[in-house]
């Protein structure tokens, strides 16, 4: 039962500290895809395993929108 008490602190410490470094990819991704001209929540893909490579892929190897706009 101590232990549990003394380990709650760092664990909310731990997650405050974690948790906006794992959103930070997500939100820089979110944004790349979006000035692409592509859908903004393919970058929730990062969370999944293997999905960051897919989205990363999908941003490589995608046709831009917005590139297709400013050549016409």
């Amino acid at each position: 039962m101590l232990l549990a008490i003394i380990d709650a602190p760092i664990m909310l410490a731990l997650l405050l500290v974690f948790v906006p470094f794992a959103l930070l990819p997500v939100w820089f991704l979110w944004k790349a895809l979006d000035r692409a001209g592509l859908a903004g929540p393919l970058a929730l893909l990062w969370f999944v395993p293997l999905g960051g490579i897919v989205v990363l892929g999908v941003l490589a190897f995608a046709d831009w929108p917005v590139l297709q706009r400013s050549q016409t």
